[in-house]
């Protein structure tokens, strides 16, 4: 049996990137472990921007999209009327860059001054600018008209983009949409009568401000960590990658880990072995592993009969995630994007145009535009605005047949703190996930107000020729009591979740900061959205693939001074 310096379980952005990262040394082999399909990248269904509304809509389910997903559910959540909340991760090489809606947005400087504060040394804003620019192609740097076809030319010119703030040769490439709905227009302008400022870029000096998101593409097509940091790498020797493997337990000596079972499409069982065992699966799956393997409270591991290998409390504990609602409007105009027969023609060209051009609705995701905001009169946002230019997204694909548009409303930085548990020792059985919406110090005050900013950019004159009604929550909500009822009714996630191996120092922290590892073990490490101490005020791709790209650096210096 091939034993491997590095074995990598899960290749999704985090994975990616280290199997990309530690590869580059031609003495060190690698493995990269994924329990779903490889060479994802190139099929139609995952590079078309706006398939992504596909992957959740059941009825098109023919288009292959189910086959890139994978689910979970959480318990009951008292603090949102005991609803169960879906969810979905990606599922294959690239993980879930391969179904996101593609923007990237950093967060905020104090986010990440937080983290190092919180007992993550070294994770400092100033600490990771440079992984961020290290990852980026920034194309409005690199291809000055790129983005001359958007609005607001005056003011983008009146604040150019800061170099120093972003990288212009690295594996991710950031560009603005290619064709802008006129519907976005109308946003911009009405953002400015609500007197908002505009911002030419989220991810430079400030985030506050109203404009245009940058998206994980290329030439109209999505960017994935497969794309990105695989494929110009895959036919390394050293690099070896086991696709339709599920891992299910590390194997461990003592406190040292010494590989991994897993079990093919088929139910056969297997191991790969390693020196060095790296998880990447995510905040639902990594500390699931650890729990599995015998790493975690001991008093939860005594219930389910796993034989103790380390008491870690931490594991699972500290889940957190973006929360967000919908304000939908009805539209009175076929501007918005939609399936309607009058739109019918129209979207024969959209189609053509992507397959000939890689422009229109189909290079789109349909949220062009947004905003950062604070309800609170804060200089520090504290929601963001996504703008979508049609009924349909990722919550709602069952609208893209009526012509409308949404506002999302979703709070950066919410106060509930969840936990991941064993449901039993069985590792087929997925975890229990327990978000604790809106109990203890979580309210629902941020969405609340965040809301009735969104409605009053709604309200100004730029939407009047398109607007027809407020579908959701009506115009009938308009008090705390109407509007707490929708948001209790209506909030789910942003698909975020992180912090369940959180790096730190404290008695609740899981992974060494200096070198990724777990404490109080040897051989094994932790890289992916699970160790995130705190949540990002913001989509959090970006920060995921930073802290790969760092945490690539910690290990190879860890493997130098070992050697040495």
């Amino acid at each position: 049996m091939t034993k491997f310096d590095y074995v990598i379980v899960g290749a999704g952005a985090a994975g990616c990137v280290l199997a990309n990262r530690l590869s580059e040394d031609p003495d060190v082999r690698v493995a990269l472990i994924e329990s779903g399909p490889d060479r994802n990248s190139r099929k139609t269904i995952v590079r078309m921007p706006l398939a992504m509304v596909t992957f959740m809509a059941p009825a098109l389910a023919f288009l292959g999209g189910p086959k890139f997903m994978q689910w979970f559910k959480t318990e009951p959540e008292e603090g949102v009327d005991d609803r169960r909340i879906d969810l979905p991760r990606g599922h294959g090489t690239g993980g879930s860059t391969l179904v996101n809606g593609q923007i990237l947005i950093r967060g905020q400087r104090e986010d990440y001054d937080e983290w190092r504060d919180l007992g993550a040394f070294g994770w400092g804003f100033d600490d990771l600018l440079p992984y961020f620019r290290k990852m980026e192609r920034f194309e409005p740097l690199v291809d000055r008209g790129s983005d001359s076809h958007l609005p607001a030319r005056a003011e983008r010119e009146a604040q150019p983009i800061d170099p120093d703030f972003h990288g212009v040769s690295g594996a991710i490439n950031l560009a603005h949409i290619r064709t802008v709905n006129p519907l976005t227009h109308a946003f911009l302008e009405a953002a400015n009568l609500a007197g908002h400022r505009f911002n030419s870029d989220f991810n430079g000096p400030r985030q506050d401000g109203y404009g245009f998101y940058t998206f994980t593409q290329s030439n109209g097509e999505r960017v994935t960590a497969e794309s990105a940091y695989i494929n110009p790498i895959r036919n390394r020797s050293n690099l070896t990658i086991l696709s339709g493997r599920r891992v299910t337990k590390v194997i461990m000596d003592g406190k040292r880990a010494e590989g991994v079972v897993w079990q093919d499409e088929r139910g056969a069982s297997g191991e790969t072995r390693g020196t060095e065992i790296i998880l990447s699966a995510g905040s639902f799956v990594s500390p699931h592993l650890l729990m599995l393997s015998g790493i975690g409270d001991k008093t939860q591991l005594s219930e389910h009969g796993i034989p103790l290998v380390h008491d870690l409390p931490g594991v699972g504990e500290n889940l957190q995630d973006h929360l967000d609602v919908s304000v939908e409007y009805l539209a009175k105009t076929s501007v918005p994007y939609g399936g309607s027969w009058r739109a019918f023609p129209r979207n024969v060209l959209h189609v053509l145009n992507w397959i000939f051009r890689r422009r229109g609705l189909f290079a789109s995701t349909t949220a062009d535009g947004g905003a950062f905001l604070s309800t609170t009169g804060s200089d520090r946002p504290d929601i963001q605005l996504f703008f979508c230019t049609a009924m349909a997204n990722t919550q709602n694909a069952k609208g893209f047949s009526t012509h409308g548009f949404i506002m999302h409303v979703c709070q950066l930085r919410p106060d509930s703190i969840g936990n991941l548990k064993l449901k039993s020792s069985n590792p087929l059985d997925k975890p229990l996930i327990k978000y604790n919406f809106f109990q203890g110090k979580s309210t629902t005050d941020a969405l609340r107000e965040g809301v009735r900013i969104a409605r009053k950019i709604m309200g100004q004159p730029p939407f009047a020729p398109h607007l027809d009604v407020e579908l959701s929550p009506g115009p009938d909500a308009v008090d705390d009591e109407a509007l707490d009822s929708f948001i209790r009714q209506n909030v789910g996630t942003l698909f975020h979740p992180i912090g369940t191996c959180a790096m730190g120092t404290g008695p609740m922290a899981v992974v060494d900061p200096g070198t990724m590892r777990v404490h109080g073990t040897s051989g094994l490490r932790v890289v992916d959205a699970s160790v995130m101490p705190k949540i990002v005020s913001g989509n959090t791709v970006a920060a995921t693939y930073c802290l790969a790209e760092k945490s690539a650096d910690l290990i190879k210096g860890n493997r130098r001074g070992e050697m040495d």
